[in-house]
């Protein structure tokens, strides 16, 4: 009896030590490809600042608080939005050919692993939201309301969610037909850039600006070093997109980021493809 115990006991502790192991194999394969996906996030988000220093240096002097307070919200109340609603709608499940139904308000309360892994793509999820909001801010410099561009910012990442499940989700009606965004170019930068345009139909231009009531020294850049600091940010971020994109740091993560820097060395020589 005792010797069957034994045996039965350690029978036991064999299963313990294979699910240990196990657990520990699935940990090592996917915490580095985990920390790549933060780093890259952390280095996206820096576009936020990117952005802002830009915008402030391209307006006129006297808006660089409410300017920079534009992109404090667009992280503030895009991350409520996509918390709330938006993460759920972009790559919840169950989910249709236009929208996810589930995992709102995402919470990784089980396996510990999985968990790391749901936050980990969750804030670059939420980066890639936040980018597209924040490229309206500039569109609209100097003409609209702090206040009411907090109410677009919560929006605007709502909206996102829709074109961000229709493009990358499994079963998102472009993804369907074989449509392609590796990075980010049509569901961050194209969206970002329409609701822009469809921002500055609404708002017309700054007061003064083409009727000749003020003179044009009212809408000089108020700073180049600023746009310049911006524009070093905005292409590191650029990298982030593209690196993070991979969703892990083996295979053609390098590749990735020596093809992009390439890219932007050739499109300023203004030379072809290699």
């Amino acid at each position: 009896m005792a010797d069957a115990l034994t045996c039965e006991a350690l029978a036991g502790s064999c299963e313990k030590l294979d699910e240990l192991f196990s657990v520990n194999d699935y940990n090592e394969q996917w915490k580095d490809d985990a920390t790549w996906i933060l780093t890259s996030s952390f280095v996206i988000l820096t576009m936020q600042s990117g952005f802002g220093l830009l915008e402030i240096g391209a307006s006129s002097v006297g808006n660089e608080v409410n300017t920079m307070l534009k992109n404090i919200a667009d992280i503030l109340f895009g991350a409520l939005a996509f918390y709330c609603v938006g993460y759920g709608i972009a790559y919840g499940r169950p989910s249709n050919s236009f929208m996810g139904l589930g995992d709102f308000f995402p919470d990784g309360d089980g396996d510990a692993v999985e968990a790391g892994i749901l936050y980990s793509r969750y804030l670059f999820q939420l980066s890639f939201a936040a980018t597209s909001a924040t490229i309206v801010s500039g569109c609209i410099a100097m003409r609209m309301r702090f206040e009411v561009y907090c109410i677009f910012a919560f929006y605007a990442v709502v909206i996102y969610s829709f074109v961000a499940h229709w493009v990358w989700a499994p079963d998102g009606w472009l993804a369907v037909m074989g449509f392609h965004d590796f990075a980010g170019g049509s569901a961050v930068h194209l969206h970002g850039a329409v609701n822009g345009f469809v921002a500055i139909l609404f708002v017309g231009p700054r007061r003064g600006r083409f009727d000749g009531s003020r003179p044009e020294s009212d809408f000089e850049e108020s700073s180049p070093t600023s746009m310049l600091l911006g524009l070093f940010m905005l292409w590191w971020g650029w990298i982030g997109f593209n690196c993070g994109s991979t969703f892990g740091i083996t295979g053609c993560t390098c590749y990735c980021l020596v093809s992009e820097q390439e890219a932007i060395e050739f499109g300023r020589h203004g030379v072809g493809d290699p």
